[in-house]
C-alpha cells in the first residue's frame, strides 16, 4: 500500500506514539468545539443586551434552527470517515471528490428547508409565547434559514480537513469566523460602523454571514495550491450521484439519531424536568453546563479517532485501528473519570459558582452525583460510536441509540415521575444515567462483535489508479 501524505499517526507507530498522534489530531478539533461553545455564549450575552424579550426569544429560535440543521450535520459527518479511508488507500482525488459532494448536498439541503419560512409564524403562534417574543423568534428563524446550507457545508468541508489529518484548518476557520461573528453582531444588532440597528434580526444576519464566510474560507483552502496539488481538488468538482448516494446511505442513520437525541433532550428538559419547578430546572441547567466540560473534549477526541481509524482501515491495518481505539478509550475514560471525581468531591462548590440559591445548589449537586456515575460509561459510548463511524458502521449503532433514547431515557423518565414523584428531577436523571450506561455497554458490545471490520464504506479500490505522494 503506498504511503499517503498528511498522516500524523502513520509516522508515529511505536507504543506511546499512537496516543501522542491521537492527541495531536484531537487538540485542534477540541479547540474548535470550545471556540463554538464560547461564541454561542457570547451571542447570547450580546442579544441579552436588547432586553428580556430578546433573551427569551433567542433560545427557542436557536433550537428550531439547530433542529433543521442537525440531520444534515449528522449525515455529513460520515464524510470524515470516507475521506480518511480514501487517504489510507492512497486515492487522494477521492478525498476531495467526497468533499465536493458534501458541499452539493449541503446546498441542496439549504434550499429544501427554505419553505420553513412560511410556517415559522404559525408555528411560534402555536407555541404561544408573548406577541413581541413571537415576532423576534419569527424574524430570527426566517433570516437564519439562509445559514442552514452554509453551516452544513462548513461541517462537510471541515470533515474533509479532519479526514486528511489537517485539523488546524478547521480550527482557524472557526476562530476567524467566530471573531467575525462578534464584530457583525456589534455592527448589526446595535447599529455600529454605520449600519442600522437591527436588533435580534441583526444577530441572525451575523450568523448567516459568518456561516457563509466559513464555507468560503474552507473551500478556498481546499482549492489553494497545496491541497490542489495533493488532492486534485480543482479536477474533482463534478457532481456524482454515486458518491452522494453512499454519503446518504451511511450518513443518514447518524442524522436520524441526532434529531431523535435533540428532540428527546428538549422533551427531557422542558417537560420531564420543567414540571418540578424553576429551582430544579435551574439546577438541571447548571449540571448540564458542567457536563459540557466532560463530554465536549471526549467528542473532539472521538472525531479524531474517526479519522485515525478510517485511515488505518484504508491502509488495511486493522491492528493499528484497534490500538488507536484502545488508546482513545483509555484517554477518554481517564479524563471523564477525573471529572466524575470532581463532581463527587466538589459538586456543591461547583454549583455555587453559578447560583446563590440554596435549593438550586442542593439539587444541582445531587444531579452531579448521578452524572458522576455514568461518566466512564459515557466515555465508552463516545469512543466506540466514533470508532464504529470511522469504519462506516452507522446503521446498527443509530438504531440502538434511538431505541434506548425513546424507551429508557424518555420512557424511564416518565415511569420515575409516575412511580416515584417525590424523587423530583432525580427520577428522570436516574433514567438518563441508566440510558448512558446502556449506550456505553451496547456500543462496546457492537465494537467487540467485529462487524465493523467487514463493512465496505467505499467502493472497491481502483486497481492501479491510486495516487501517492
Amino acid at each position: 500500500m503506498p504511503t499517503s501524505p498528511g498522516s500524523i499517526l502513520h509516522r508515529l507507530r511505536p507504543r506511546w506514539a499512537v496516543a501522542r498522534g491521537l492527541l495531536l489530531l484531537a487538540l485542534p478539533i477540541i479547540a474548535a468545539m470550545v471556540s463554538r461553545t464560547v461564541m454561542s455564549f457570547v451571542d447570547f450575552i450580546m442579544v441579552s443586551q436588547l432586553g428580556t424579550e430578546a433573551q427569551a426569544a433567542i433560545m427557542p429560535a436557536g433550537v428550531v434552527l439547530f433542529t433543521l440543521i442537525c440531520f444534515g450535520m449528522g449525515t455529513l459527518s460520515i464524510i470524515g470517515a470516507m475521506v480518511s479511508q480514501s487517504l489510507g488507500r492512497g486515492e487522494l482525488d477521492e478525498c476531495s471528490a467526497y468533499a465536493w459532494q458534501g458541499l452539493y448536498l449541503s446546498l441542496i439541503g439549504g434550499v429544501l428547508v427554505l419553505p420553513a419560512w412560511l410556517v415559522a409564524e404559525p408555528f411560534f403562534a402555536w407555541v404561544g409565547h408573548e406577541e413581541r417574543v413571537q415576532q423576534m423568534e419569527v424574524a430570527y428563524v426566517q433570516i437564519g434559514l439562509l445559514s442552514v446550507g452554509p453551516a452544513m457545508a462548513g461541517v462537510a468541508l471541515s470533515s474533509f480537513f479532519n479526514g486528511v489529518h489537517r485539523p488546524w484548518v478547521g480550527f482557524w476557520s472557526a476562530v476567524i469566523c467566530n471573531l467575525f461573528n462578534v464584530l457583525a453582531n456589534y455592527a448589526l444588532i446595535f447599529g455600529n460602523f454605520g449600519f442600522p440597528a437591527m436588533g435580534i434580526a441583526g444577530a441572525a444576519w451575523a450568523t448567516v454571514l459568518a456561516s457563509a464566510l466559513q464555507m468560503l474560507m474552507l473551500l478556498g483552502w481546499m482549492l489553494r495550491g497545496r491541497y490542489q496539488a495533493m488532492f486534485h481538488s480543482r479536477r474533482t468538482w463534478r457532481f456524482s450521484w454515486r458518491r452522494c448516494r453512499r454519503i446518504l446511505r451511511f450518513g443518514s442513520p447518524a442524522g436520524a439519531q441526532f434529531i431523535v437525541e435533540l428532540l428527546a433532550w428538549t422533551v427531557f428538559t422542558l417537560w420531564l424536568i420543567g414540571r418540578f419547578g424553576t429551582e430544579q430546572l435551574a439546577a438541571h441547567n447548571i449540571a448540564f453546563r458542567f457536563l459540557e466540560l466532560s463530554f465536549m473534549p471526549a467528542i473532539g477526541l472521538g472525531t479524531a479517532l474517526t479519522a485515525a481509524v478510517g485511515r488505518s482501515i484504508g491502509e488495511g491495518d486493522y491492528a493499528l485501528a484497534r490500538s488507536q481505539v484502545r488508546w482513545a478509550l483509555a484517554m477518554a475514560m481517564g479524563y471523564m473519570g477525573l471529572i466524575a471525581l470532581s463532581y463527587v468531591l466538589l459538586g456543591t462548590q461547583m454549583a455555587s459558582l453559578l447560583s446563590d440559591n440554596e435549593q438550586v445548589i442542593l439539587w444541582a449537586s445531587r444531579i452531579l452525583l448521578l452524572c458522576a456515575v455514568f461518566q466512564v460509561f459515557d466515555a465508552m459510548g463516545i469512543t466506540f460510536i466514533h470508532a464504529l463511524r470511522g469504519a462506516g458502521d452507522s446503521l446498527v449503532p443509530a438504531l440502538v441509540m434511538i431505541g434506548l433514547t425513546v424507551v429508557v431515557c424518555l420512557g424511564g423518565g416518565v415511569a420515575f415521575i409516575l412511580l416515584l414523584p417525590h424523587w423530583g428531577s432525580l427520577g428522570p436523571w436516574t433514567a438518563a444515567t441508566v440510558y448512558v450506561t446502556l449506550v456505553g455497554l451496547c456500543m462496546g458490545a457492537r465494537y467487540r462483535h467485529g462487524a465493523w471490520q467487514r463493512i465496505e464504506l467505499l467502493e472497491p479500490a481502483r486497481g492501479g489508479t491510486s495516487r501517492s505522494a
